[in-house]
């Protein structure tokens, strides 16, 4: 996956998966597992997943 612009990671925020993939270019996946990852860490999902133990 190539590196996420400031103004990709912006579009984010403001549109659905579909109309980020056609804005940007990259694939529907790419884009879900990019807004995943986003979310993860806006979130701290990491601090409250249970199979880490945490």
């Amino acid at each position: 996956m190539n590196e996420w612009s400031t103004e990709e990671l912006a579009l984010l925020w403001r549109h659905n998966n579909a109309k980020v993939a056609e804005l940007t270019g990259r694939s529907i996946e790419e884009v879900e597992a990019r807004r995943l990852q986003a979310n993860y860490e806006r979130n701290n999902w990491h601090e409250f997943d249970p199979e880490r133990g945490s």
